[in-house]
């Protein structure tokens, strides 16, 4: 059986990709799921795998070239199977010249304008401003535009145009030209902004008992890993339990349709310098501790070097973003398209605290869901970060059964 080997996209802002390097040569063996393809996308460099077995029969891309998504770019087939030959370019129109002849349905029709009633003066002002009075509307006589007519007309039209730099100052900015990484991400935060209703629930958590097994756990997890466990990681373990008990915000909106997703796979966000990428933890409430440490830190290991694969970058279904590391006490996240919801996460500080009637030192947390209305409502976003909240002040149970 042939198999198209395609640019697959990769996210809803992905349209072309950059072939990097193939992994394999015209001519030798692949096997389905074996690393086939190295390519550049908008925001990394990934893996992609074979998506059937036989042999790479033929390259039409090659390194370095940008192809269009979901364009064919090689084919995989067995021996003596006859594959698709390359299609040939489009013939390009020809230029029409600049002394072509006029021919009589070329010409457009004259049209006959009416006479526009206006005063002398609201003339001139028009004249002088640029304003085209036939998008004036008149108050006097029969219609006729007055000098107050087109001074309200400049107003309104001064209230709705956006405000624009100054020359002198337009001229003292470095232009700065956007990276493919910064325009995806500005075209998908444009997008989640002006399309999904954003609401906000914060709660503080007492991470007092948490720090406390973390650091017990530490020498334990390092030993078994070479990882050292973090809050993020403890984080991701109490989603995870969340969100099966809470599948509603494990979904994504879909043309009017709810749809519940059917593995709970948490996007973790890593900032780079170049912006942000959230690789994926598939299966995440089916790992303890030690698996989600192990593999968490693996994934954003890979991320760092812009090597993830392509199952590596897809598919989440909730995102938690941790900038505690930054020292920033609460921020509040937009979420990740098609996602339901992103929590944000601040750094653990110890700050006094009432605990039964008595003022203690403790390790206090914010954390802030964004939930989307049309999905997600106020009640239900406040029982999620509760049980969030809950697991997080009573952390043995995370490493009760899965």
């Amino acid at each position: 059986m042939v198999v198209e080997v395609i640019m697959p996209k990769l996210g809803q802002t992905m349209e072309e990709g950059k072939i990097i390097k193939w992994l394999k040569k015209e001519g030798e063996r692949v096997e389905k799921g074996e690393p086939l393809i190295e390519i550049e996308t908008d925001k990394t460099i990934l893996e992609v795998e074979a998506r059937g077995s036989g042999v790479l029969r033929k390259i039409l891309a090659r390194e370095d070239d940008v192809v269009p998504v979901t364009k064919t770019i090689g084919y995989i087939a067995e021996e003596g199977e006859a594959i698709p030959e390359e299609a040939a370019p489009a013939p390009t129109a020809p230029i029409p010249t600049a002394t072509a002849t006029k021919t009589p349905s070329m010409e457009k029709p004259k049209v006959k304008t009416a006479r526009i009633k206006a005063s002398p003066l609201a003339k001139k002002i028009a004249e002088e401003k640029g304003i085209d009075l036939s998008r004036v509307t008149g108050t006097g006589p029969g219609g006729r535009i007055t000098k107050d007519d087109v001074l309200s007309h400049l107003a309104s039209k001064a209230a709705v145009t956006a405000p624009t730099l100054a020359p002198t100052l337009a001229e003292e900015l470095e232009a700065i030209p956007m990276s493919g990484m910064r325009k995806a991400i500005a075209k998908k935060m444009v997008y989640s902004k002006t399309n999904i209703p954003h609401f906000y629930v914060s709660t503080e958590v007492d991470m007092t008992e948490a720090a406390k097994m973390r650091q017990n756990l530490i020498p334990e997890i390092e030993a078994k890993t070479g990882v050292r466990l973090s809050f993020t990681h403890v984080l991701i373990r109490s989603v995870a339990m969340a969100l099966k008990e809470f599948p509603q915000i494990n979904a994504i909106y879909d043309n009017g349709n709810i749809k519940l997703a059917k593995e709970i796979n948490i996007g973790i966000a890593v900032g780079l310098e170049e912006g942000l990428i959230v690789p994926v933890l598939k299966g995440a409430d089916r790992m303890d501790l030690i698996q989600i440490a192990s593999k968490t830190s693996r994934l954003v290991a890979k991320t760092r070097e812009k090597r993830l694969r392509e199952d590596e970058f897809v598919g989440g279904t909730f995102t938690i973003s941790n900038m505690g590391a930054f020292d920033v006490d609460s921020f509040i996240a937009i979420i990740n398209p098609p996602e339901t919801a992103i929590l944000a996460v601040g750094r653990t500080k110890e700050k006094p605290a009432v605990v039964e009637g008595r003022i203690e030192v403790r390790s206090m947390m914010t954390i802030t869901l964004s939930a989307d209305h049309r999905i997600v409502d106020g009640v239900l976003a406040a029982k999620f970060l509760q049980r969030i909240k809950a697991t997080l002040e009573a952390p043995y149970n995370l490493l009760g059964p899965r």
